[in-house]
């Protein structure tokens, strides 16, 4: 994954560039893979670093990894603190409260970004009147899956937004696009095309 980051005229800007992968990189590039809930997000600043806000989640289901506590932080470059603010360009942070599936980068080092492909490995767990669970996009976009005999099983990344505004997914991507035999994706399905892609022969 290639991440640009560029020093805009404020010290306190930055711009970013990220790289639209498949879903299948992600969840193969994803080092922890987690259903799971924000329980809190503070901002903090060591000496000689930058502004970061620190975010807590406590782990329902672990889907990739061996990760074996309940609860988790992870560090997102930005946040306001003190008066002062430092924001990334495409930086989506998660909220308080959200719950979602995440995909991590890695554990061992801290990223600008620890979520794979920043928006593409964050994805939220919506409840719809009916009580069923369903997955959305970061933008709340919900996931839909198309006629069997269209895609195959394996959901793949976002569709493509064309500059007239139009969604136009590309062969074998994940589809925010309604069909009339659209439904949406509920938890089950989202994890389960998770460990289809892990079950692959690589």
């Amino acid at each position: 994954m290639c991440v640009l980051l560029a020093i805009a005229a404020s010290p306190l800007a930055q711009a970013s560039t990220v790289a639209q992968m498949d879903f299948d990189e992600i969840v193969n590039g994803a080092e922890l893979i987690f259903r799971g809930h924000v329980l809190a997000a503070e901002a903090r600043q060591q000496p000689g670093e930058l502004i970061k806000t620190w975010v807590r989640f406590a782990i329902l289901d672990v889907v990739k990894g061996d990760y074996l506590g309940d609860e988790i932080e992870l560090s997102f470059l930005g946040g306001r603190l003190d008066g002062r603010q430092l924001e990334v360009t495409d930086m989506i942070i998660p909220q308080v409260g959200e719950t979602g599936f995440y995909f991590v980068e890695t554990l061992l080092n801290q990223q600008v970004n620890p979520l794979f492909g920043w928006d593409q490995g964050h994805f939220l767990i919506v409840e719809e009147p009916s009580g069923e669970s369903v997955v959305t996009t970061v933008h709340h976009e919900p996931l839909l899956s198309l006629e069997p005999e269209s895609t195959g099983s394996v959901i793949t990344r976002p569709m493509n937004i064309l500059p007239d505004g139009l969604a136009q997914p590309g062969p074998g991507r994940l589809s925010t696009v309604e069909s009339p035999f659209s439904q949406p994706v509920n938890t089950d399905e989202f994890k389960a095309s998770i460990l289809t892609i892990l079950a692959l022969p690589k």
